[in-house]
This record gives structure tokens, sequence and C-alpha cells, in this order.
């Protein structure tokens, strides 16, 4: 799906106003307002890669804010990532504010207030990432929404223009395809929110050691002989250990590991890319090959069976 936003055909007089309600329909809950008296005009580009939502927005001045009000009336659980294109931006979370050039890279959570301000024309893309597909507690990357990251070396010289070609892109990235690309994403900015925490504090071991532990996982979900004395042993520390670090997060190594995997099934079962491919199929691509298991966990975990998920997904139509 593509959605093309455009105030080329628009009186100047109810240019902004079109904006605005076109613009709602792609980000919603948010309050935006002019930042300047000229003569608006805007153009932006939305489509989906697997759960992601890509957007290119080209606009004057104004300014987008996402009050505590609208926090509370519209749930969301998203990290919104963010690479400035061309102008400038100054992006504010949690009292943290940041100066955004052209290739700079900025992070903010949807489920907290926050506010982007273009004082002059601009080019952006905007990235809506599912909070729980990034394997890092959002405690700990709270200390790095709303900074500036810049691409001049290390991850953020490979995000950037990646981010940019991706914006591109994204109307004919589809089907299966769409499913690696949407991991490789992931992938990246995980890397990058990685390099970013280590350099802005020196983690607690035990959380370095819990994130090295969560990729490693992630990396391997669909290995069927994926078990904690496996990732213990990948890791240099006991099993006893590895059960001591995820109960310090209140859940357990199986517990992580089955959720991940059900959340990766659950993707697969609401494309329309996988519509012909078994549910055991689908199971077992996930490392879940006892397909009664996998219909009991799954029930539990999301109130409905494989097939009756799948069933209602796609009859509410899917976006890849």
């Amino acid at each position: 799906m593509r959605t093309i936003v455009t105030t080329n055909s628009v009186a100047r007089t109810e240019r902004f106003d079109h904006w605005t309600s076109e613009m709602s329909k792609v980000f919603a809950g948010l309050d935006t307002r002019p930042a300047s008296r000229i003569p608006f005009h805007g153009r932006a580009a939305s489509g989906d890669i697997g759960l992601l939502q890509l957007s290119s927005v080209s606009a004057g001045p104004l300014r987008v804010r996402r009050t505590e009000r609208l926090v509370a009336q519209y749930e969301e659980d998203f990290y919104k990532v963010v690479l400035q294109v061309a102008g400038t931006s100054a992006i504010e979370q949690d009292g943290v504010c940041s100066a955004l050039g052209p290739g700079d890279i900025a992070i903010c959570d949807t489920s907290r207030p926050y506010s982007f301000t273009y004082t002059t024309d601009f080019s952006t893309v905007l990235m809506l990432m599912p909070r729980p597909m990034l394997p890092v507690r959002p405690e700990a990357l709270r200390g790095l929404t709303a900074r500036r990251i810049t691409a001049d070396a290390g991850v953020g010289a490979v995000v950037a223009p990646f981010l940019k070609s991706l914006g591109e892109q994204a109307r004919d990235c589809t089907g299966p395809a769409a499913r690696s690309l949407m991991d490789g994403t992931v992938s990246l900015v995980t890397s990058l929110v990685t390099e970013q925490l280590a350099l802005s504090a020196p983690a607690a071991p035990q959380d370095a050691m819990m994130l090295r532990i969560r990729t490693y996982i992630e990396q391997r979900l669909s290995d069927p002989d994926l078990t904690p004395d496996s990732i213990a042993e990948a890791h240099g520390i006991s099993r006893r250990y590895l059960f001591k670090l995820f109960a310090a997060d209140d859940s357990t190594v199986a517990g992580w590991i089955r959720t991940r995997r059900l959340e990766r099934c659950a993707r697969d079962l609401s494309s329309a890319a996988t519509a012909d491919q078994p549910i055991s199929m689908v199971a077992a691509r996930w490392g879940l090959l006892d397909c009664r298991h996998f219909s009991r966990v799954f029930k539990t975990a999301y109130g409905e069976t494989p097939r009756d998920f799948r069933r209602r997904a796609l009859a509410g139509g899917d976006r890849n």
C-alpha cells in the first residue's frame, strides 16, 4: 500500500487544513501547527515494509506535537526513527532537545509526549517500528530518545543512507522479500541503538550481556535447537546465571523465546504473501515443530487458534 499526500492542487488558503486532515490518516494522534505565515506546501509518501511504516515527507515550516492528552487518547507502542534529509529540525522528548541537520538520526518513543519543530522547508524520512521488535528494554532506550545521532562514522554512517533509500523504495518492497527486509532493518536499528548506548554510558555488565543474548536469540528464532543450554554455552556463562539474568527482567528464557516466535508466526499468518502456506509450515519456520503445542500456546497468547487468527487478519485486509 502506498499513500500519497500533496498540497499541489489545493488552494493556498486550504493547504494546511488539507495537509493535517490527510496526514492524520497516516499519523494519528498528532497536533500539527504551521510555523510560518508563508503559504504552506507539503508532500508525503507512506508505505509499509512488513510491520514497519515508512514515510518520506517534504514540507514547509511546521510544528508537530504529541501531547499528554493525545498519548492518553491514542495509545501507541512504537519507536519513531527519524532521518533528517534536508533542512533542520528540533526534536524534544522528556526535557531533552536536539537540533538535527541533514544526515542526522534520532529516535523517539510514541508512548510519551514529544515534538518536532521545522522552522524552514525540510525533507525527512520517518519510520514507525513496533516497540517489541527492538530487543532493548524501554528503560534503557529512554536515555537515548530525542538525542542527535550523527552519520559521520560507525553504524550511523550505514543506517542513514539505508533509511533514505528505504523511504524512496518502500512502495516496491512487497511480498516475501519485505519480511526479510524488515528483519534486516530491525537488525540495523538494533545495532545503532547498541552502539549509541555503549557510547553514551558504560552499561552494567548484566545489561550488556542481556542485550547480546537477546540479539543472539532474535537471530536464531528459526532454530528448533535453540535452548537455554546452547545460549549459555555460546555466551560463556552458566545456565543458572542465564536464568538469573532473565529473572531480573521478570521473565524466563523459554518464555522470551516462545513470545518472540509467536510474534513472528502471527506476523506471517496475517500476511497475504504467506496465505497459501500451511500453518504448520509457518510454525516450523520459526522453530515450532509440534503443531498441537503451537496451536495451544498460540491460542493462549492471542485468544484464538492460528486458523481463526489468520482468517480474521486476512479478512481485515493485510498490508503486505
